[in-house]
C-alpha cells in the first residue's frame, strides 16, 4: 500500500502534560488518522484526548504504550487546530498525532 502525504506532530513532556499539536490553517479542513502515546517506566494509567481546537472529540486512555488508528479519520472544524494531550505522568511521556489537510 502507497504511504499517503501527510504530517506527524510530537511532543514529550517530564512529569509534565505532552500536547502534539497541529497549528490551524485559513480555509483547510485537518483531519486525524491516527494518534500513539507512550510513558517511559510508567505502571500509571494516563488520560489521552484528541481536540477540535479546545473539543474534546476522542478520549481513552494509556497504560505504558498505544497506538490508537482511526479508519474513517476524525474531521476537525475548517480553519481550527488539533492536537492530542496527553496527561502527565510520573516519567517522560511521548505523544505524536498523524494526520492530512485538504
Amino acid at each position: 500500500m502507497a504511504e499517503q502525504p501527510g504530517w506527524i506532530e510530537s511532543d514529550d513532556g517530564s512529569t509534565s502534560i505532552a500536547t502534539a499539536t497541529k497549528t490551524a490553517e485559513v480555509n483547510k479542513q485537518h483531519i486525524v488518522h491516527s494518534v500513539d502515546a507512550s510513558a517511559v517506566g510508567a505502571a500509571e494509567v494516563l488520560l489521552l484526548q484528541i481536540k477540535d481546537g479546545t473539543t474534546v472529540v476522542w478520549q481513552g486512555h494509556v497504560h505504558q504504550q498505544r497506538n490508537i488508528p482511526f479508519p474513517k479519520g476524525i474531521t476537525i472544524t475548517r480553519g481550527a487546530a488539533c492536537s492530542a494531550v496527553l496527561a502527565a505522568g510520573a516519567g517522560v511521556t511521548y505523544v505524536n498525532l498523524h494526520g492530512t489537510t485538504r
